[in-house]
């Protein structure tokens, strides 16, 4: 019985850390698509909120994340890509396809 509950309680962290990385997957890559685009090719508040999302998740309990929230957020992400793969082509090597979630 011990066992068990030492066993759940691993795997709900594995899940937090897992839900923790694909968030901060998602941070990295519009702070690093916005530098590699150059300052000003992504709105402002778009990179300052992924900033403060960013700067969050350093004070965010892995307990109190929530997948319906990471959603979203990859959601957003994803949605960002888009854009921007209309606005300059295909010549963005590198970044993920539609439908990918990084």
């Amino acid at each position: 019985m011990i066992f068990r509950r030492y066993r759940q309680k691993q795997q709900a962290r594995n899940i937090s850390s897992h839900l923790r990385l694909r968030v901060e997957s998602c941070v990295s890559t519009v702070l690093d698509l916005n530098l590699r685009l150059g300052e000003g090719k992504i709105k402002p508040e778009v990179v300052r909120q992924f900033e403060r999302l960013r700067e969050s998740l350093r004070l965010v309990n892995d307990d109190s994340v929530d997948e319906t929230d990471i959603d979203r957020i990859e959601e957003a992400t994803n949605q960002l890509l888009a854009e921007i793969r209309v606005n300059y082509g295909e010549s963005l090597a590198g970044l993920p396809r539609e439908g990918r979630t990084h």
